[in-house]
């Protein structure tokens, strides 16, 4: 696992030029392993965010978890050699991605992009003076599902949605368990992947870059609530699974699918069951009935674990105690999807 994890860091460090990477790539294995981000900000040290805290990089090739003047700087130079790498020197190929403020490279890692807007009309049409980077590493963890795909197997007829906050494993989770669900302890299952970052699968001219099972299908790049659709329409899907529903748009898409009878398991940023009942998309979704539960995962220090598993319906007798009423589903509806 560690030389995987290893494997993993040098992928992502690829995207940097070859100054920084040369640095990079001689950090010790005790950092790779549990490096989450690798930042680059112009005229400021280069640092590898991870479970450790964050490390600055040093002119030695070594590391130090104090800032000093021997910390290395990333230069002009150094953002845009890396910004054409993440592009595949082709920004035109990456414009869209750009314009959303990341790019998704091989590997699955995804780089965010600090800098000036270009706008059209209040419209973000492009990116100028790209000031800062940051890689997040993607990881592939077999195994760190198992737990979560034994509760979609007791509860078969409920999807599950997975709640954590920023860097708690979210992603992680919803790729081994594509793999789980499109394997032989799925029983082989119909699943879709919408990928809309590209992180899940990672997909390179249509080949997955991450194990997800033999009968996963991925549409990667669409809009969600548009592969919501698509997937309907022409994949026969017995699950979908989605990273991040934050949208209400996304969020009819998914009652769409729930009414052919298809089970999806989402994620959603939320770290605690208040701040999950403090999200109307959450509510939403929640009070349709199609879920039997919600999934919260530990935070950034703990990635990928199991916090706490809250069911449908406490989550539902909560929202009706709070007197949450304006959640864009009528009374009645509510009532019918609580008790489905």
């Amino acid at each position: 696992m560690n030389q995987e994890s290893v494997k993993r860091f040098d992928s992502a460090a690829a995207c940097t030029g070859k100054r920084i990477r040369s640095l990079l790539l001689s950090l010790p294995e005790s950092i790779k392993t549990q490096a989450q981000e690798i930042r680059l900000r112009c005229g400021r040290p280069v640092t590898v965010c991870g479970l450790f805290g964050v490390v600055f990089v040093l002119d030695s090739g070594r590391s130090s978890f104090i800032c000093s003047d021997s910390a290395v700087k990333a230069s002009i130079t150094d953002i845009e050699e890396c910004f054409a790498i993440v592009c595949g020197h082709s920004v035109h190929t990456h414009r869209s991605g750009i314009c959303a403020g990341y790019v998704t490279v091989n590997g699955g890692h995804r780089v965010g992009l600090g800098g000036t807007a270009v706008c059209d009309r209040g419209v973000v049409t492009g990116v100028r003076d790209v000031s800062s980077v940051n890689i997040r590493i993607s990881r592939e963890f077999k195994g760190i599902a198992d737990a979560v795909f034994e509760n979609i197997r007791l509860n078969s007829k409920g999807g599950l949605i997975i709640a954590g906050p920023p860097s708690s494993g979210k992603t992680t989770v919803l790729r081994d368990l594509a793999r789980l669900l499109g394997g032989e302890e799925g029983g082989y299952a119909r699943t879709v992947i919408i990928d809309e970052r590209e992180e899940i699968a990672a997909c390179v001219n249509g080949v997955p870059g991450n194990d997800i099972g033999v009968t996963c299908d991925v549409l990667s790049g669409y809009p969600k609530s548009e592969a919501v659709l698509i997937a309907l329409r022409s994949m026969s899907p017995e699950n979908i699974i989605i990273d991040e529903i934050g949208s209400m748009e996304e969020v009819k898409a998914v009652e769409q699918g729930l009414n052919s009878g298809v089970r999806f398991i989402l994620s959603i940023h939320a770290s605690s069951k208040g701040d999950f009942l403090s999200r109307p998309q959450a509510i939403r979704l929640i009070l349709t009935g199609a879920f039997s539960g919600v999934v919260f995962l530990g935070g950034a220090e703990a990635p990928s674990t199991v916090r706490e598993y809250i069911t449908a319906g406490e989550l539902i007798d909560k929202t009706f105690r709070s007197g949450f009423s304006d959640c864009g589903i009528g009374t009645g509806r509510v009532l019918c999807g609580s008790t489905g």
